[in-house]
């Protein structure tokens, strides 16, 4: 069985990205570290509660986090969510100088 860490509420599965690719954490909140491969995509919803998202790719695998946290290209990064199958919707992003978190 692999090894869980606690974040906040949570438990999340420690995985490579070679172990997401095998399907068996669909659904699952996982905890993944890499480093940010391209720029960050940032979009801002305007509403009557404005709201932005931010998109990356680390080891290959998209990630969306609600919120506009402080990355950059090549930035390490731990990424904990849930591995939906084509990517990582995230609630908490941890970096050498913060972690950002979101609603859930």
């Amino acid at each position: 069985m692999p090894k869980r860490v606690k974040m906040g509420h949570h438990y999340y599965y420690v995985v490579s990205p070679e172990e997401l690719g095998s399907g068996g954490f669909r659904g699952k909140n996982i905890v993944m570290e890499g480093f940010v491969e391209d720029k960050p995509q940032i979009e801002f919803y305007p509403s009557d509660i404005p709201s932005w998202r931010t998109i990356f790719r680390v080891n290959g695998i998209s990630v969306r986090f609600v919120g506009a946290p402080c990355l950059g290209e090549g930035d390490r990064v731990k990424v904990y969510g849930r591995f939906v199958g084509d990517c990582i919707m995230a609630t908490v992003l941890e970096t050498e100088r913060a972690i950002f978190t979101t609603e859930e």
